[in-house]
């Protein structure tokens, strides 16, 4: 209990193959979720049925880690079943962070799913991060800077205490 420790969870829960997650992680009706498919019958995707099938798979994913956080306790559930969480509460940090930019079929409007996963435009780069915990100086907030996930390990280092010093280097290496 005393002791400092890290704990690395990595869903594969929002990611391809595009598939319909399970019901009991959902708060939609069956009947409406049970029709979609990732296919039109053939080989090509339903671009509508595979974005609301995303969607249904960052919920199931949401569900899971709130799971995570209640059986950790880390959170608790409110009377009507939401979350309720104190970073204060413990001196616990959760960053969660996504691996990389969204698949061009599944990308949203106003987004163009040509400039999507494995291109340097906003779809292709954008991807969540969130800190929380009782180290967070000003808490509900959007940074407008750019974060690259090896930007994390400055960031570990200051949880554990451990100075990281970024060399800095003039001209070629």
């Amino acid at each position: 209990k005393h002791q400092p420790w890290m704990a690395s969870v990595s869903f594969s829960t929002a990611h391809t193959p595009v598939m319909q997650p399970p019901q009991a992680l959902l708060s939609s009706d069956p009947a409406k979720t049970s029709a979609l498919t990732c296919t039109d019958g053939d080989t090509n995707p339903d671009q509508a049925s595979q974005r609301e099938l995303t969607n249904l798979m960052i919920e199931a994913l949401d569900s899971e880690f709130a799971r995570l956080l209640v059986s950790t306790g880390l959170a608790s559930r409110r009377q009507d079943g939401t979350l309720k969480y104190d970073p204060h509460h413990n001196n616990t940090m959760i960053v969660v962070v996504g691996d990389n930019g969204t698949l061009g079929n599944t990308v949203k409007e106003p987004f163009d799913p040509q400039r999507a996963k494995g291109t340097a435009y906003q779809t292709g780069v954008w991807v969540p991060l969130v800190v929380a915990g009782p180290l967070v100086r000003k808490p509900d907030r959007d940074v407008p800077y750019m974060v690259n996930i090896a930007d994390l390990y400055q960031l570990f280092g200051e949880i554990a205490g451990i100075g990281i010093v970024v060399e800095q280097r003039e001209g070629p290496a």
